[in-house]
């Protein structure tokens, strides 16, 4: 058996490990915080880098506080409850700008302060559960199909908290998960299938509050460049299309989903806006279509991003691109790309959508240079 190696963890990487250095390769440990000094044990040696687990904390890190949950770091669904919230947003930050410059190769990229999120616990106006053939109602252990019980979640809306409480029995005999839906007020709840706890069956963001700050913020920005058509791929239900229909002449908004095009068009109709267009249409088909038309374009794309309709977003020609981005490593990815087509990083603002993780949402507005 290997001695365990003596670090000190130098900062947070994405995946939620800290990251320190022995015998001339990076240590990434899950669990411990920027200052630990940590014994630590090698599990997995790549090479150039080791995955280690903490042996004994020699040093606890000053920002290190007390995780409120009991099965932190046994469930999977956190990973960085032991952090003061202070700690996670300046880390998000860190992450979104060290990765852009990396692997975007944006030298010194603008990257605003991380915004906060309006609430640190029980935010998430959904979760999806798991059931096990003992009955064990809860999380998947971290790389594992293991099933982890709890109480309560503590980022899970108190409704959807009350719900578990009052339904535990029923839901142990399942024989497979089982979403749990709220409003994200904290009212009452209701248990669904993973499709219909989704805003028209689309994709939907589970942090209620931050995600009406985000469609302020994208509105706003858009307000801040010419943008009198507009045109949106990966549209799903609307979520961000009626904030931009405030501000813009016209909204061209396409989604490959058809139920989430007919769930936004219906909104629409109650809404009585009439400046949005819908279209049920690939994000590449959508673009072609539009060429020359639009001087804005606005993707939220899903977490592998949109390099696969890069080329035809450039071709529109349009003066701005607001990129919404669930994962810094492809909306890096996708910035190098714009780049080669003319386009600069005018600014990124981390948005904390995920508290208690290290997932990273970001606003990203690219300019076209003249």
């Amino acid at each position: 058996m290997t001695q365990p190696l003596r670090i000190t963890i130098e900062k947070l990487v994405h995946g939620g490990s800290g990251m320190g250095q022995a015998e001339g390769k990076r240590i990434f440990v899950p669990y411990s915080a920027p200052g630990d000094i940590l014994d630590v044990e090698v599990k997995a040696d790549h090479g150039g880098f080791a995955e280690a687990e903490i042996a004994s904390i020699a040093e606890l890190a000053p920002c290190r506080v007390e995780p409120r949950c009991p099965v932190f770091g046994a469930c999977g669904g956190c990973q960085w409850q032991h952090l003061s919230y202070e700690t996670q947003l300046e880390a998000k930050r860190g992450i979104l700008k060290e990765t852009l410059s990396r692997i975007g190769k944006i030298q010194n990229p603008e990257v605003m302060e991380t915004l906060p999120s309006p609430k640190q616990w029980n935010y998430r106006n959904r979760i999806q559960l798991h059931v096990d053939s003992k009955g064990r109602v809860g999380f998947y252990r971290p790389r594992s199909k293991e099933v982890v019980e709890f109480d309560a979640c503590a980022i899970a809306d108190e409704g959807i908290n009350a719900l578990l409480r009052l339904r535990r029995r029923e839901i142990a005999t399942r024989d497979r998960g089982i979403a749990i839906c709220a409003d994200g007020g904290g009212g009452p709840a209701r248990l669904a299938s993973k499709e219909n706890c989704s805003s028209g069956g689309s994709f939907a963001q589970v942090n209620t509050g931050q995600n009406e700050n985000l469609k302020g913020v994208v509105a706003r920005w858009l307000g801040e460049v010419p943008h009198e058509n507009v045109l949106e791929l990966y549209a799903g239900s609307g979520n961000l299309t009626f904030p931009c229909a405030e501000v813009a002449g016209c909204v061209f908004a396409s989604d490959v989903d058809a139920r989430a095009i007919d769930s936004a068009r219906e909104t629409q109709a109650t809404l009585g806006i009439c400046n949005v267009e819908f279209s049920c249409a690939s994000a590449g088909k959508a673009a072609a279509k539009l060429r020359g038309r639009c001087d804005a374009v606005l993707v939220d794309p899903p977490r592998k991003g949109c390099g696969e309709v890069i080329e035809h977003v450039t071709a529109l020609k349009a003066e701005s691109v607001l990129y919404v981005s669930c994962d810094p490593a492809t909306l890096a990815r996708d910035a190098l790309s714009l780049a080669g087509a003319g386009f600069r990083l005018k600014r990124s603002l981390p948005i904390d959508m995920f508290p208690q993780t290290f997932h990273v949402e970001s606003l990203n507005l690219f300019s076209l240079e003249k």
